[in-house]
This record gives C-alpha cells, structure tokens and sequence, in this order.
C-alpha cells in the first residue's frame, strides 16, 4: 500500500509538471502579443513559475522510475538503489517512458531559461536573437511533444497501433496546453486597474478562439482511445475502471461548461466588477482539472482495464 501510494504520488506530481510548463509558455506569450507594460509582469511570473515546476518534474519522473526498481526488488527503499536492477529496468519500455520525459522537461528547462532571460535583457539592438519569444516557444513544442511521446511507451496504449498513439500524442499535448493554463490564468485575473481590463479580455480571447481548437482535439483523441483501450462501452458500468473512468468523463463534461461559460458570457462583458468571478470560475476549474489528474494516475497505475 505504501508502494502503490508513493508510486501515485510521484505519477502525479509528474503530470502536474507535464501540464503547467505548455500552459505557462501559452499565456505568457499571448500577453506579448496582446500588451506591454502592466501585463509585462504576468511574463515575467509566468517565467518563474515554468522553471521550479519542471524541475519538479525531472525530480518526480526519476523517483516514480526507482521506486518501480523498490517495487521489483522488495527490499525495502534501500532496494530503490540497486543498480543491476535499474539497469534491467531501463532497457525496458519504463526506460523508455523515462528518457521520453526527462528529454521533454529538460528541453523545458531551457524554453523557460530563454524565457525568463527575455524579460531580464533590455530591448537593444544588442540583445541576441536567440532572446525572441520564438526560439523559446519552438523549444517549449518540442518539450510538449517529447512528454507526450513518453505515453505512447508507457501504460497501456505501448500496445496501440501508430495511428492510434498518434491520438495519445494529440490528447496528452491538447490536455496540457488546455489545463496547464488554469493556473496563470488565475493569476492574470487579480483585482485591476480599469484600463487594464481590456488586455485581460483580450488575453482571455485569444485563449478561447485557441481553447476550442484543442478542445476539439481532445474529444476525437479522446474518444478514440475510449475504443481502442476498452472491450466495449458496455465495460464502462461493469469493471472499476469503467466507473471510474465514467467519473472522468463527467468532471471532463464540468470542465467544457465552465470553458463555454467563460467564453460566451463573462469574457465578452469583463469589467472590473465582474473580473473577480471568473478568477472564482477558473479557480472551480482548476479544482477540477486537479480532480481528473488524480484519477488518471489511478487509472494508469492502481486500476487497470482488466479490474
């Protein structure tokens, strides 16, 4: 039990990293595009906030892959550190998932360096190039693509044809851009000055003509893997996967309405007045992005689909 609950911890923490770097990158470069000046700031946070939660997930994949050689050897933590072992396990498809992730959050670290260093060198013809908001965000893709790649080597869908791990790649990285954005946009709706509200609203837009795209993206990657990874939707009521992944489809279904609510009816009317209630709706979202990070790490590593 200690294994198993040390083992869902560590998966989490990972996939809290995997998500927050996409999202923090996405906004800080909508701010750009949208204003300078007060939203600046919100740049250069966002800056700082990719870089400690990468490293926490370098520091979470690694642990999640010595407690799995803990888990095989059953020796107790010293068991962790067995090097024959996590030789074995490293030439296996963990290994594999490992070297995926650890690539993905170390190219991370560096966006998020060139990031920060961007808001840090002043604006001369001096400044090198390298320092743009481009280099850094083609970085940050690159990153996102590598983590997702980590989960088509990983769990269940290692067993999926190339087009079906293709839609594993599409929903992992749709899913971390999405939610991995929660957060910082939380953060850019505190209280605020009126003639600021208009780049809050034009931030928030932005995001939502790009939400819907990758909204799209993960219901048809969804759905697809639904079939592939079931025998049948009439699994879903009779196995404790099925009901668990049931509850995850509901808090996906709680988590479109509040997308579609901010978009068509607080976005569009966003005054001061009205900011502090979709800094609460957002907050309520990310409750339950948390909620469906949870139960995706139960479902890929307590519960599978056979249970």
């Amino acid at each position: 039990m200690i294994w198993d609950s040390a083992l869902l911890l560590t998966k989490w923490l990972s996939y809290v990293a995997m998500i927050a770097t996409p999202g923090a990158l996405l906004v800080s470069w909508l701010c750009a595009r949208v204003s300078t000046g007060s939203l600046q700031l919100e740049r250069r946070l966002l800056s700082h906030y990719v870089l400690p939660v990468t490293v926490m997930g370098i520091v979470a994949s690694s642990l999640f892959f010595l407690l799995q050689v803990g888990v095989i050897n059953q020796r107790g933590p010293a068991g962790m550190f067995d090097p024959v072992m996590a030789g074995i396990l490293a030439d296996t498809t963990v290994g594999d998932g490992l070297r995926w992730r650890l690539s993905g959050f170390f190219v991370a670290l560096i966006s998020a360096a060139l990031l920060y260093l961007s808001h840090v060198w002043p604006m001369t013809r001096s400044r090198p190039a390298i320092l743009s908001p481009m280099p850094a965000m083609l970085l940050g893709t690159a990153a996102i693509l590598a983590l997702s790649i980590s989960f088509t080597v990983l769990g269940h869908s290692n067993q999926l044809g190339l087009f079906s791990r293709l839609m594993v790649v599409m929903h992992v990285a749709s899913v971390c851009v999405w939610i991995g954005a929660l957060v910082p946009l939380y953060t850019l709706c505190r209280e605020r000055h009126a003639d600021e509200i208009g780049a809050v609203a034009m931030v928030m837009t932005l995001f939502g003509q790009a939400a819907w795209i990758v909204l799209v993206a993960i219901v048809f990657s969804g759905v697809w893997m639904l079939w592939q990874l079931s025998d049948g939707f009439s699994q879903l009521l009779s196995s404790a996967h099925g009901r668990l992944l049931l509850v995850k489809l509901l808090l996906v279904a709680g988590l479109l309405a509040l997308g579609a609510w901010h978009k068509y009816r607080l976005v569009p009317s966003l005054t001061a007045l009205t900011l502090p209630r979709l800094r609460r709706s957002i907050a309520v979202e990310t409750i339950l992005a948390a909620l469906v990070l949870a139960l995706t790490a139960m479902l890929t590593t307590v519960v599978g689909p056979a249970t």
